[in-house]
């Protein structure tokens, strides 16, 4: 506006100037046109915004990546043009505590209601509050403006990108229906469950001795013991903005969480009960996924968490302390980064499988010290299919 104004003040000076070195009519009417032209201009905005009122909407739900229209409707009592319609329209992202803002230009029609689209692409998951700060509306010269309060805060949560999974189980689950479970091809120590005898060989315990047998076969016989084949699963995760020096960008933790929910619901649709955790507040924090509904709902919470801004407490290092470890029997950790030691010393009580969200394709699969750490690259993880082996 600034820039109208500073135009049309050159203009009057310099036909006032050629008025009063010439002396002509010409001159004089061009002034005084010069003159009216704002007024009138200024009356046919005050007419135009009698009752004017600006509203807008936009879906509540959407996936990250995706452009959604924020549909924005504009009423006026009466007919008649408008100047340009400035809006300002603040986002803010809870879960990543960021807020961006956005100028959006319209030229309203003459008619009493006007409907326009613009189309907004969410970047990041979590709970994105919109909100339009003002609304300032220029005459059809741009030399007045008339600033108006906003409208009521809308709501959209981003949810993660969808995966495709293939979950592949080295060994039976527990289902919602089945009890203890042991597999039958890999021996264990289990002394409940027997699954076999054979003779004794050099290196067997002598507690696996069947003593009574042994003595009517004058053999020694021993007793193979059961491997537990249920498993109680954990799905365990960390949201990050840095580790150490480096900072942890929201493409990474947006992956975290595209592959924590395409997991739990690949397990859910697989009939196997899980829980999904993180540490949070010193403490952690478990929600029990045994259905559509839970799984939902258990994304939904995990969006609604915010992100640490600082480096916050590591998940595993809180699991390793907490006296839980013995409900699990394996742990899948989904990551931007994590601790070897602290990965070694679970791996010696559970399995134990990593899914590290990196940055760059430079980082291959690797089963070493007990368990194994899947990369995935957060540049390209929607493109592809991925197979998770538990």
């Amino acid at each position: 506006m600034r820039r109208y104004r500073i135009w049309y003040g050159a203009a009057v000076l310099a036909v006032l100037l050629i008025y009063i070195i010439s002396n002509r009519s010409e001159a004089l009417a061009a002034f005084l046109c010069l003159v009216i032209v704002p007024v009138v201009s200024l009356g046919i905005e005050l007419a135009g915004l009698r009752g004017f009122e600006l509203k807008y909407s936009i879906k509540p739900s959407c996936h990250v990546g995706q452009k959604i229209p924020l549909e924005i409707c504009i009423r006026k009592k009466n007919k008649g043009p408008l100047g340009r319609i400035q809006l300002e329209l603040e986002m803010e992202n809870t879960m990543y505590g960021e807020t961006k803002t956005k100028t959006i230009i319209l030229c309203a029609s003459e008619q009493e209601e006007s409907r326009f689209q613009y189309l907004i692409e969410m970047e990041n998951c979590g709970s994105v509050r919109l909100t339009v700060l003002y609304v300032k509306c220029f005459d059809l010269l741009g030399l007045f403006c008339w600033t108006k309060p906003g409208s009521a805060q809308q709501e959209v949560l981003v949810y993660p990108a969808e995966l495709q999974l293939n979950t592949q189980l080295l060994r039976r689950p527990e289902t919602i229906i089945s009890g203890e479970l042991y597999d039958q091809n890999r021996k264990g120590q289990d002394v409940s469950e027997v699954s076999g005898l054979r003779d004794y060989a050099e290196g067997d315990s002598l507690g696996s001795i069947h003593w009574k047998l042994s003595s009517k076969l004058d053999n020694l016989v021993v007793r193979e013991f059961g491997y537990p084949s249920n498993y109680n699963i954990l799905i365990l995760y960390d949201l990050k903005s840095s580790s150490g020096e480096d900072e942890i960008s929201n493409q990474r933790n947006d992956a975290v969480l595209a592959f924590t929910s395409a997991l739990s619901r690949s397990m859910v649709e697989r009939n196997l009960e899980h829980n999904v955790g993180c540490a949070s507040g010193g403490e952690m924090q478990n929600f029990p996924v045994y259905s559509l509904a839970t799984c939902d709902q258990m994304v939904l919470n995990i969006l609604c968490r915010p992100v640490p801004k600082e480096n916050g407490e590591d998940s595993m290092y809180r699991f390793l302390q907490e006296d839980i470890r013995q409900k699990y029997t394996k742990l899948i950790y989904i990551t931007p980064d994590y601790e070897e030691s602290s990965a070694r010393q679970l791996s010696r009580e559970l399995d134990l499988t990593i899914i590290q969200i990196t940055q760059g394709s430079g980082k291959e699969y690797m089963a070493t010290h007990g368990y194994s750490v899947i990369p995935v690259d957060a540049d390209t993880y929607q493109k592809k299919a991925h197979n998770i082996v538990i």
